[in-house]
């Protein structure tokens, strides 16, 4: 019997049932209705002993990592030394020029707001060898990750006539959904990460709060030495800036494999992104109208991005009981999404770059491959 089966079997003791006991126990000669002193002396405590049976019902879901949620999740994820992982702050680069548009200096601490109704808040937080800077969200999750473009100034600077943010230089994390912190303490029961194995190095990944997700390649060139191959949290290729954070937080450059960082003593650790393959997509799409509006271009553009996506999402699964990655683009399945597209009947000659089959993406210490959606082009 499963906790939440358990917990059902107590849906019987309701305020019906509490309140038919207790009368049960009064004498026939006495007045039993609704309303009456004895029903309404009554009513009262059942009610309470039915609200004390839902928080049993609670407490039992609450004890056990399948189905415990919130703090109490969390406090079975401490038992096995693992918390949560918190939501982490954006980081950007802008540049900022004066009226004649040449690079004019800012502050550390200089704070920006981007535009809009609810406008993001950053503060400079690294000034750059280029004229640039790098900012800080002030508000931590994913909101500010998407957004480029055009910042004002909120601290006074009578220098900055324009300022841009220009890249989204190390994208930041939502807190840890209830559901993955539970699958990654469900985990630690079957993988022990433990010693440098490829288990303690996503640990030590997922722990910087920086990193999407990561390829790992033990002994890729000779024994001590891994491979690292990481994106950002937007699940792109990450950017240099990421790249040497993580290797100086891994395994500095300037002491490999002396233990230093969080690697183990004699592991020399290499940090890389991912090569981007752009993947152009051709279809011929026959519509309920026979017309092919830019609505309708807009629509099926969005449902292939939102599979690339999907595909992204699976590129550091480890296939079972192996080391080795492995990651497949499906004609089949970009067709189911493009026919439910809205007016949509038909698909066919469904190329994915070119090739008339499914493709399979290089995933290898050499080079590892990330699949980005390149120009969608729709005949008919």
């Amino acid at each position: 019997m499963t906790p939440i089966e358990y917990a059902a079997t107590l849906d019987q003791y309701d305020f019906e049932y509490f309140k038919s006991q207790a009368l049960d126990h009064v004498p026939d000669g006495v007045d039993k209705r609704e309303g009456s002193i004895i029903y309404d002396a009554l009513a009262p405590s059942a009610y309470a002993f039915a609200e004390m049976v839902i928080a049993l019902q609670r407490n039992i879901l609450d004890s056990y990592t399948q189905t415990a949620t919130g703090e109490y999740l969390d406090y079975r994820g401490e038992e096995r030394g693992l918390t949560r992982y918190q939501a982490t702050k954006a980081v950007v680069t802008a540049k900022f020029l004066d009226s004649q548009g040449a690079n004019t200096p800012v502050e550390i601490g200089d704070r920006f707001a981007s535009i809009g109704a609810s406008p993001y808040f950053y503060a400079v937080s690294k000034l750059m060898d280029d004229g640039t800077a790098q900012l800080t969200a002030e508000v931590a999750g994913d909101g500010p990750n998407h957004y480029l473009g055009q910042i004002l100034p909120i601290s006074p600077n009578d220098q900055v006539a324009y300022a841009e943010i220009i890249e989204m230089t190390i994208p930041a994390r939502n807190t840890e959904t209830d559901d993955d912190y539970r699958q990654r303490i469900l985990n630690d029961y079957k993988t022990g990460a433990y010693g440098g194995n490829i288990a303690d190095y996503q640990d030590m990944i997922a722990s910087l709060g920086t990193v999407g997700a990561v390829q790992v390649y033990p002994t890729w060139e000779g024994g001590g030495t891994v491979k690292l191959v990481i994106l950002d949290n937007d699940e792109m290729p990450a950017s240099q800036q990421l790249q040497t954070d993580v290797k100086l937080a891994i395994d500095p450059a300037d002491d490999p494999g002396q233990g230093i960082g969080m690697a183990p003593i004699g592991h020399e650790v290499t940090v890389v992104a991912p090569t981007a393959r752009t993947i152009p997509i051709t279809m011929t799409v026959q519509t309920e109208t026979g017309s092919r509006t830019q609505e309708l271009v807009d629509a099926v553009t969005k449902v292939l991005s939102d599979y690339f996506e999907s595909v992204r999402h699976n590129w550091a699964k480890l296939l079972p009981r192996t080391r080795t990655y492995s990651l497949m683009m499906y004609r089949a399945q970009m067709i189911v999404a493009v026919l439910a597209v809205p007016g949509v009947v038909n698909v066919t000659d469904l190329l994915i770059d070119g090739q008339p089959s499914d493709l399979k993406l290089t995933e290898t210490a050499e080079l590892s491959e990330l699949p980005v959606l390149g120009e969608v082009t729709i005949n008919g």
